[in-house]
This record gives structure tokens, C-alpha cells and sequence, in this order.
């Protein structure tokens, strides 16, 4: 990996959060909406989701029920189909590779209580054969979270930086 390179992709993703945090204000947690970083750092694109758990459980405490401890476990696997949520130009030749989850509801035994809002952080980690061909991707989230309304969606490249709010009818980010 070009290391000026991907030291730009991170530094243009620093320089996205920063605009929208001092253009937005902090940030509330709400519910309907979520945020998708997107980096294309060489061969690897990284897409950063958060979403306040309502949009994906329809609930945010730790799971009190055998039915939550259910939903919990189905989004987990949901989100683990990557390519059923994030479909990148067919001609890039992207590969999923990993998945990450962090959210107090998938390890509640470790969670503390707090304020009753919480939130999922995913990572997900694709290898592209052919990078040069990324131009865009469409987002199905919206099939599988129903709750989920908006999705403020900040894209990073070596060739620049692009913005997008991705809806139920608007699905397609491009660059």
C-alpha cells in the first residue's frame, strides 16, 4: 500500500468529520437517520456505518426478551451479508473481508447502563481487483432496517471527496 496515499484517504476522512461536526453541530443521536463513511484507500475500501440501534432493533436497551435477544442476533447476521447491503461498480471486482460490529447490545454482559440510546458502529472492509473502476455504490440498507430513513453518506479518494443523503428512493452514492 502507497503510504502517502493512504495517509491522505485518512487525513481527507479526519477533514470530512471535522466539516460536517462544525456544519451540523455535534451530531444528536436521531432516530431515522445514520452516518456512512467511505475511504478507497488503494485496493481497500472501508466503509465506517453508524446508526442509533432503533433504526436496526427497533429498540435501544439491552435485550430483556428471548424476542430481543432474536432481533439482536438477526441483525447481526444481516449485517453480516455485506453484499447484500453495499453493492460497489460491479466492474471494480470488490470482495468483502471483513466484518466489524461494536454495540452493547451484541455483548451485554459487558455493557454498562446508560442514558437508553444506544448505537451500533460497523466496519466493513472490502479488496478490489480493479480500484481504478470504483466509481460509486448503492446502499440497501433501507431493505433490511425499514426504521432507517436518511443516511448521511461522506466519501474520501486520492481523487477527492464527495457528500450524499441516501434515502429509501436515492440509493446510489457516486464519485
Amino acid at each position: 500500500m502507497d503510504r502517502p496515499r493512504f495517509l491522505y484517504c485518512w487525513l481527507a476522512i479526519y477533514w470530512l468529520a471535522a466539516t460536517a461536526a462544525i456544519a451540523h453541530g455535534p451530531g444528536p443521536h436521531v432516530h431515522g437517520f445514520a452516518t456512512l463513511t467511505v475511504a478507497v484507500d488503494g485496493n481497500t475500501l472501508t466503509l465506517d456505518l453508524e446508526s442509533p440501534l432503533d433504526n436496526l432493533l427497533g429498540f435501544e436497551h439491552l435485550p430483556r426478551t428471548e424476542n430481543e435477544k432474536g432481533a439482536v442476533r438477526a441483525m447481526a447476521q444481516r449485517l453480516n451479508r455485506v453484499d447484500s447491503l453495499f453493492a460497489p461498480t460491479p466492474a471494480a471486482r470488490c470482495k468483502a473481508v471483513s466484518v466489524k460490529l461494536e454495540s452493547p447490545v451484541l455483548q451485554p454482559e459487558k455493557a454498562a447502563s446508560g442514558d437508553g440510546h444506544s448505537d451500533l458502529d460497523a466496519e466493513f472492509i472490502f479488496h478490489c481487483e480493479r480500484p481504478e473502476a470504483l466509481h460509486n455504490m448503492d446502499v440497501t440498507l433501507f431493505d433490511g432496517f425499514p426504521k432507517m430513513r436518511q443516511i448521511d453518506v461522506q466519501v474520501a479518494t486520492s481523487h477527492g471527496q464527495a457528500a450524499a443523503k441516501l434515502s429509501q428512493e436515492l440509493r446510489r452514492i457516486a464519485w
